[in-house]
């Protein structure tokens, strides 16, 4: 699993602005929103928008972006949501927090090897986690045979027990899912003079069988510096009207960071022979990190989550994954949205008792793995996350009182909240953790608000 931090384009709505400035047709800017974009892109390019005739996607991003921070736009003002701290600043880049946690298990506390890539598959009231028991070079992990094991749960996702055995003989990540006709079906890549998209199926959702696929040129989906894709990560695959849709993004770092890995689609009349579609292809300027999820929910939304590592390089301010949808099988698209938290590796299940769960991974560089269990939310907890460094992070929580938060590292199933600087910033409650010198750095590092365990 590579590691790269990007910026990703967000593309929002057009914003109403209120207070006009002194430029001849120029965009009619909030003081508070001008103060905002002055600090979080610069004194210059908030000029730039001052004075543009008309905005660019990405400007009107931008001025979204402050607009809902600084409690400007003419309406009520959200009390936590850009409110202000003792010095008069504003918390930025606050959002409702709205996943809580229920599990987590790491490399080291099974004896496996370098865990990653959950898939969730529910098969009457049990719930299987599919996932590679992969190895990393960067850290002598054993216990790994880069197969796809699997854990199971009873309790609708709240505690896990690893299944003895291999689930499916493929050394890549996988796609489940319930087959329409009954059964169930897996994707991964198989090694036959290139990497072949290959099915896999399941009576029982246990154990797969090999079928047929094809081997996949992924060249003509291009980045948006027009790289050429390499080799594929795990697809994730949809049942749509003509067959099947699926999305992969490209594992290749191709070029210079900022690296700007893409996302290419393929098309299936049976589930078993592929093909390439460009006129679908994800090319933003920023880097997908890791393998998106793609996935139709309860309601029949065709749901895809992109971890996109953006830390804005001013304000360190750390955006979750993005989120957009469809309902008309992938023939369009929303505009992108934020989700509360980033992780690596998303994947959904909508379950049979009406809970939303999300599945991620993640990696320390010692000690490897992660997989994760989500579940959907509702509560009052708004944060954001700055980091800088790879060392230090500082939480800005709303809602919460300090007795409220635990700040852990997932993958060391380590509880850090005792070495936690706390402080408070009006009505809100910062937390600052610093790393050890010589220590893991942060990506496991997260904060789990009150009883809900919500995530950021």
């Amino acid at each position: 699993m590579v590691r790269k931090i990007a910026v990703v384009l967000v593309i929002v709505s057009s914003v109403g602005l209120l207070v006009t400035l002194g430029y001849a047709n120029a965009q009619v800017v909030d003081p508070a929103v001008k103060a905002c974009l002055e600090k979080s892109i610069g004194l210059k390019a908030a000029k730039r928008i001052v004075a543009a005739k008309k905005l660019t996607k990405a400007q009107t991003a931008q001025v979204a972006r402050c607009k809902s921070t600084s409690g400007s736009g003419g309406g009520t003002s959200d009390s936590t949501s850009g409110s202000t701290n003792s010095t008069g600043t504003s918390a930025a880049g606050m959002v409702s927090l709205n996943y809580g946690l229920l599990a987590y298990i790491g490399s080291q506390q099974a004896g496996l090897g370098n865990i990653a890539d959950p898939a969730l598959l529910q098969v009457g009231g049990t719930l299987r986690m599919f996932f590679k028991n992969g190895n990393e070079p960067q850290i002598p992990i054993a216990g790994f045979d880069n197969k796809i094991h699997s854990y199971i749960s009873t309790d609708n996702g709240k505690t896990w027990t690893l299944e003895s055995g291999v689930r499916i003989d493929v050394t890549s990540p996988v796609t489940v899912r319930a087959a329409e006709s009954g059964g169930y079906e897996a994707w991964g890549w198989v090694s036959s003079g290139g990497d072949a998209m290959t099915r896999f199926t399941s009576a029982t959702g246990s154990d797969f069988i090999k079928g047929a696929g094809n081997v996949i040129n992924a060249s003509a989906c291009k980045s948006a510096d027009g790289v050429a894709a390499g080799f594929l990560g795990d697809p994730q695959v949809v049942k749509v009207a003509s067959g099947y849709l699926a999305y992969a993004h490209d594992l290749a770092a191709t070029g210079k960071a900022p690296f700007k890995r893409h996302m290419c689609s393929l098309t299936s009349t049976d589930g078993s022979t592929w093909v390439l579609d460009t006129s679908k292809t994800l090319a933003l300027q920023s880097d997908i990190q890791t393998n998106p999820e793609t996935y139709r929910n309860s309601s029949g939304v065709i749901e895809q989550i992109l971890a996109i590592d953006q830390v804005d390089p001013t304000t360190k301010l750390r955006s979750g994954m993005q989120l957009r949808t469809s309902t008309n099988d992938g023939v369009s698209w929303t505009e992108l949205s934020e989700l509360s938290f980033f992780a690596a590796d998303p994947d959904r299940l909508d379950l049979s008792n009406g809970d939303s769960l999300l599945a991620f991974g993640g990696f320390d560089q010692q000690k490897g793995g992660l997989l994760g269990v989500a579940k959907k939310i509702s509560t009052a907890y708004k944060a954001s996350r700055t980091e800088s460094d790879m060392q230090t992070v500082v939480w800005t929580i709303s809602g919460a009182s300090q007795a409220d938060i635990k700040i852990k590292n997932l993958c060391l199933n380590s509880d850090l909240t005792a070495s936690i600087k706390f402080a408070t910033s009006g009505s809100n409650i910062t937390a600052t953790y610093t790393a050890a010198v010589g220590g893991h750095g942060n990506s496991c590092v997260y904060a789990l608000i009150g009883s809900e365990q919500a995530i950021k």
